[in-house]
């Protein structure tokens, strides 16, 4: 592989390399102070490689939910990740066998990356594309078990106490993207439905109505059946053709000013 390619990707990715560093290195301490062997971490990261659903499978693992749960719950959050692909099948076209795996390593990051830079010259695609992604994995991987072996030592010399409130990670991580979401939207709606409907769940598991391994499907349920009633069906097909267009903005932006370069 050219060492100027490798410079040039490496440089482009370098961001990446810290934002996946400092949420990769909590995932890695949650998943062994959950009780799991510290390999965990880099396996999943591996074959799973979402990073809030990996954080989410933590707890799911914890709580004991069933396949089912896990599936929907990850089948919904990784759900962006179909405009994602409609996206990108021009940029991925011709890629060849690698393109199973760019499609597994698609993430939010590496999209805003792919989708925003173009191939330099006397360079095949395949090759730009597949270092982009396989180093945006690898700092994630890294990341990961930096943690999950700090954690292992920690525990081996039982320095257990200093993990204290590590769970919150988690925690953190989805108030900070609801955060975002709302300043975005503007629409104070559908995280006040969200919260609603998994408090009543909860009170309805504490009234023995059901057990806890129906909570998560059982407040999804409730979830979507009040923003049909409230919003009605349009406002999902609205946030479906919003979410595609924000995903092909960085190419449609890329294009304009080509196009304004060209001119002048």
């Amino acid at each position: 592989m050219n060492n100027s390619l490798f410079r040039k990707v490496l440089k482009l990715t370098t961001p990446i390399f810290f934002g996946y560093m400092a949420i990769g290195i909590p995932f890695g301490l949650m998943i062994v102070n959950a009780g799991y062997p510290w390999w965990i971490a880099p396996l999943m990261c591996l074959t799973l490689y979402t990073g809030s659903g990996q954080y989410f499978a933590v707890g799911l693992f914890a709580s004991g939910a069933g396949l089912f749960e896990i599936i929907l719950v990850q089948f919904l959050l990784s759900i962006r990740h179909f405009f994602y692909g409609l996206s990108l099948i021009g940029k991925y076209k011709g890629t060849g066998k690698i393109k199973a795996y760019l499609i597994h390593a698609i993430t939010d990051e590496t999209f805003a990356l792919v989708s925003s830079v173009e191939v330099p010259e006397n360079v095949s695609k395949e090759k730009f594309y597949t270092l982009i992604s396989v180093l945006d994995q690898s700092y994630w991987t890294l990341g990961s078990t930096i943690g999950a072996v700090a954690c292992n030592i920690l525990q081996k010399y039982k320095l257990s106490s200093y993990l204290e409130g590590i769970d919150f990670a988690l925690t953190a991580l989805f108030v900070v993207l609801l955060i975002e979401q709302i300043k975005k939207s503007k629409d104070f709606i559908p995280p006040l439905v969200g919260g609603l409907a998994s408090a009543t769940t909860v009170i309805l598991f504490k009234l023995g109505i059901f057990d806890s391994s129906n909570i998560i499907w059982t407040s999804i349920c409730f979830g979507l059946g009040t923003m049909l009633l409230v919003k009605g069906p349009s406002y999902f097909k609205k946030n479906s053709s919003q979410t595609q267009e924000d995903a092909t903005q960085p190419v449609e932006i890329q294009t304009n000013q080509k196009k304004e370069n060209t001119n002048e």
